[in-house]
């Protein structure tokens, strides 16, 4: 495990350590409970492997506000978008802020901020998860699995991706988001996976009149 800073050369902190740790242990191994073949999360090892998952830990202080970890979500938003990566491939580049000082009852802010700034994100295909030791949720094949327990809270930025119909299809501007940026993978040659296809073909139906336009 690399415990440097990849901007910086400093060595990681504690709470990036566990971090760290949590990718390589948890994330980047497979899981019984998952309901898929494969690591827990298929892009975290690539992107280590590339050196394209930039770790940061940023002060938040005990008890922030949703506006306080919404204006930290754009201050990510800012710092992605000006990153040098050492691969072109998208796909692979990521971001992740471990929030300092958090107390623990105020983990569920994470969620809160999560559902504000999500439409505004995924609307700029991007993609933003809230991880926490608390985080309550489910991995799409097995909902009794909290694939989202992290040890330290955090929030991961990234592009969005081909598999994200599993967390975009149950509202309709997100889905129109996806459908504009994936739509036409689902007519080619090469079938996708059985349930991003299912997942595809009902939110088609349920918001795009079957995606016929």
């Amino acid at each position: 495990m690399d415990l440097s800073n990849g901007d910086s050369g400093e060595r990681c902190t504690a709470p990036q350590e566990q971090a760290w740790r949590w990718f390589e242990e948890f994330l980047c191994r497979p899981n019984g409970q998952l309901g898929r073949d494969g690591h827990v999360c298929p892009f975290v090892g690539p992107a280590i492997e590339a050196g394209t998952l930039r770790v940061a830990e940023w002060e938040v202080g005990p008890e922030p506000g949703v506006g306080d970890l919404v204006a930290l979500v754009h201050r990510m938003v800012d710092a992605f978008r000006n990153m040098e990566w050492a691969t072109r491939n998208r796909t692979l580049h990521a971001f992740v802020v471990v929030l300092n000082g958090l107390d623990a009852a105020a983990l569920p802010l994470l969620d809160e901020a999560h559902s504000k700034v999500k439409p505004e994100l995924v609307s700029q295909y991007l993609m933003l998860g809230q991880f926490h030791p608390a985080c309550e949720e489910r991995a799409a094949r097995n909902p009794g699995l909290r694939v989202s327990r992290a040890p330290v809270p955090l929030f991961a930025l990234r592009h969005m991706a081909f598999h994200d119909v599993l967390f975009l299809d149950d509202d309709m501007e997100w889905f129109s988001a996806y459908h504009a940026r994936f739509g036409r993978r689902y007519s080619s040659v090469t079938m996708p996976d059985p349930l991003f296809a299912d997942r595809y073909a009902r939110a088609c139906e349920k918001w795009l009149a079957g995606c016929g336009t």
